[in-house]
């Protein structure tokens, strides 16, 4: 009874400090209603990768062209390439957040585990087709993608479903993967970027996350800026960034990526983040 009229008191009063839901308010809702329900989301994805396919001549074009963040480089003899992200690049995964909203559960690992084993990911607006045109012009992909490598195999399979060009499972670089020694790095796709280095010039890169790109000393605004300011003038020409309000290094940087702490006090830090104008 007192969680009725707790709730009738919140519907009544915007005023009341420290109202809660019941159930809380799960803080991905809207950004999952935009990302499935949204025109914009599908218009910008097939913008995105129509300006990439066109790029692909331009780039191929000239010989010098590199869209790897590394110091210039003997780019000679070395075969054309992409470089793309996987999850909510060319993935669609939020059917499971949207999920966990309907049955007000938080993120859970093993379930995400579970989705990626049943290779269930719907093809991303445009993301098909780009990549077709690429390997129609000679070009290579490299899938850069931070999902564990004991699930290469399900990604693939994954990948292969929805009509993506994957000729060899060591197209796929996951996280911690021993491709190019790269199994400390975890996370980090700087060695796996490198790893391609030695053996393509890339023309294009794609992703959801700056991270896909270029890796930043430190999970802050301020540390990935000047880790992409050398680099703006190259999107939407070489680097093709694309839209995900419902998870990223963003969502964790509020509260210093501390996972063990509870909830509400992630919450709170969150919104000691959000900037009000005065």
């Amino acid at each position: 009874m007192r969680n009725l009229i707790l709730t009738g008191a919140c519907l009544l009063s915007t005023a009341l400090v420290g109202c809660q839901q019941t159930p809380p308010a799960n803080d991905q809702l809207d950004a999952v209603l935009w990302t499935q329900t949204s025109i914009e989301h599908e218009l910008i994805y097939r913008q995105q990768f129509a300006n990439a396919t066109r790029q692909l001549d331009v780039a191929l074009a000239d010989p010098s062209w590199d869209a790897l963040p590394f110091p210039p480089r003997n780019l000679s003899g070395l075969p054309p390439a992409v470089v793309v992200d996987i999850d909510e690049t060319l993935l669609d995964n939020v059917p499971l957040n949207a999920r966990d909203i309907i049955n007000n559960q938080v993120y859970s690992y093993d379930r995400w585990n579970t989705w990626v084993d049943q290779a269930k990911a719907q093809a991303l607006p445009g993301a098909v087709a780009f990549l077709h045109a690429a390997q129609q012009k000679g070009v290579k992909v490299y899938y850069l993608t931070n999902r564990e490598h004991s699930q290469v195999a399900a990604t693939v399979a994954n990948l292969r479903l929805r009509g993506f060009p994957v000729e060899s499972d060591e197209q796929v670089l996951a996280a911690s993967t021993p491709t190019g020694h790269c199994e400390s790095a975890g996370y980090g796709k700087n060695c796996r970027r490198q790893w391609v280095a030695n053996h393509a010039r890339v023309l294009l890169m794609a992703g959801d996350s700056l991270g896909d790109f270029v890796q930043a000393e430190h999970n802050t605004l301020a540390a990935q800026r000047k880790a992409v300011e050398p680099y703006v003038g190259w999107l939407g020409q070489r680097w093709f960034l694309l839209p995900n309000p419902s998870y990223g290094n963003w969502y964790s940087a509020p509260y210093a990526d501390d996972e063990k702490l509870p909830f509400a006090r992630k919450r709170q830090l969150k919104q000691q983040a959000l900037q009000l104008q005065e």
